[in-house]
């Protein structure tokens, strides 16, 4: 019994420190990027260090993500948590000099590699915050699906907060331009979704540009699967769920 007790303890002591010192799953507060993470970079376009809190991303010119066959795009990839509904949210900044540069997108990623079936929501050429999805050779832009926010509803020349709330059956795409505003909706889509079941996908960070880009950078500030139940020691990142402390 005295032994249930102390777990039980050291547990709920374990979830109240990571709760006060890290609100995020990553706050990118290492020296290094974090071993959750898988550095996907098929063309060598990009660069990346942490540093002072943030993930640093140089991208080179010319890193498309686009239909099967053309990739050229940087991930930073996770395992998604065994869950048919959960949200992921992240904050960032593409603006250089208050302005995102020409014809790349940067955010959140749902990606099933295997069939090329990928989500992407994030910051897009300075025009505003959209999905642009695919499947196989099928692409989609704002105009087939309609999912996006005008610059006149958030800025992109600062911070950009994004959420994506995946349910059983369909997907909603949030924003929003700084910590104490309302998340806005970008609207509801189910296209991809099928391909999204546990095993076969990863969540995560995606970076892509293509034809009149520049070499560019970005930041981000932190990464978040609010879901995860998380506890973090006090000296680095492990991460200890409730089964592990129960044993």
């Amino acid at each position: 019994m005295m032994k249930r007790l102390f777990f039980l303890t050291l547990a709920l002591v374990l979830i109240g420190t990571s709760a006060s010192v890290y609100a995020h799953l990553d706050d990118f507060d290492g020296a290094k990027l974090d071993d959750m993470w898988e550095y996907r970079d098929p063309a060598a376009k990009g660069e990346y260090h942490v540093e002072d809190g943030l993930l640093l991303l140089d991208l080179k010119l010319g890193a498309d993500m686009y239909i099967q066959g053309t990739d050229g795009g940087v991930c930073f990839l996770m395992d998604p948590p065994d869950m048919d509904e959960f949200s992921v949210e992240m904050k960032l900044n593409v603006a250089i000099d208050g302005v995102q540069a020409p014809a790349c997108q940067v955010g959140i990623i749902f990606f099933n590699e295997a069939d090329w079936a990928y989500a992407a929501w994030g910051p897009y050429a300075a025009t505003d915050i959209r999905l642009e999805d695919c499947i196989g050779g099928s692409y989609r832009w704002r105009a087939e699906a309609g999912i996006a926010v005008d610059l006149g509803d958030v800025a992109i020349d600062e911070d950009v907060w994004l959420r994506v709330e995946k349910g059983a059956g369909e997907m909603e795409f949030f924003t929003k331009g700084a910590e104490g505003e309302d998340w806005v909706s970008g609207g509801v889509d189910n296209r991809t979704i099928p391909n999204y079941t546990f095993g076969n996908y990863k969540v995560g960070i995606f970076a892509k540009s293509w034809g009149g880009s520049i070499d560019s950078s970005f930041t981000i500030d932190f990464f978040d699967i609010p879901e995860f139940n998380v506890a973090v020691e006090s000296a680095g990142k492990l991460a200890t769920t409730w089964s592990a402390i129960r044993k």
